[in-house]
C-alpha cells in the first residue's frame, strides 16, 4: 500500500451496524472510512465511480449481492482491494471457504475493537488474520 492512511468502506445491510462500525474505525489513527454500502451492488456504484478503497469490511448476508458474490467480483476486477468478511457465522468450513474465494479477513461480529484494528492492518499489509477462535484453521 502506498498512501499512509489506510481508506475503507463498511458494507453491511444493518444501518445501525454500519454506523457503528464507521464510528469505530474513525476512532482508529491512520483509517479514513471512505463510505457506507448496504450492499454488494451498492459498493460496487462506488467503485464505477472511481472510489476504491484499500479495504472493504463487508457482511456475509446481505441482500441484492452478498458478501460472497461481492468478493468472488472484486477478486476477479480488482485484485488489489483487501476483503474483511464479518458475519455472525463461526463454521470452519465457511470460514476456510471464504478465505479461499480471496477474502483477507474474517470477523465475527461480536469482534473486540483491538480485533477490528488488527485485522484491518494485517489485511492492508496483504496478511490473512482468522477470527482469534480459528487461530488453529
Amino acid at each position: 500500500m502506498k498512501t499512509s492512511v489506510i481508506r475503507l468502506a463498511v458494507v453491511d445491510d444493518h444501518i445501525l451496524f454500519r454506523k457503528g462500525l464507521h464510528a469505530l474505525i474513525s476512532g482508529f489513527a491512520g483509517m479514513e472510512v471512505l463510505y457506507e454500502a448496504g450492499d454488494g451492488e451498492e459498493l460496487l456504484d462506488y467503485f464505477d465511480r472511481g472510489q476504491i478503497p484499500d479495504v472493504v469490511l463487508m457482511d456475509l448476508q446481505m441482500p441484492n449481492l452478498d458478501g460472497l458474490q461481492t468478493t468472488r467480483l472484486l477478486r476477479a476486477q480488482y485484485p488489489h482491494v483487501r476483503i474483511i468478511i464479518i458475519s455472525m457465522h463461526d463454521e470452519p468450513e465457511l470460514i476456510e471457504s471464504l478465505r479461499l474465494e480471496g477474502a483477507h479477513g474474517y470477523l465475527l461480529k461480536n469482534a473486540d475493537p483491538e480485533q477490528v484494528h488488527s485485522a484491518i492492518l494485517a489485511a492492508a499489509r496483504n496478511a490473512y488474520v482468522p477470527p482469534p477462535r480459528m487461530a488453529s484453521v
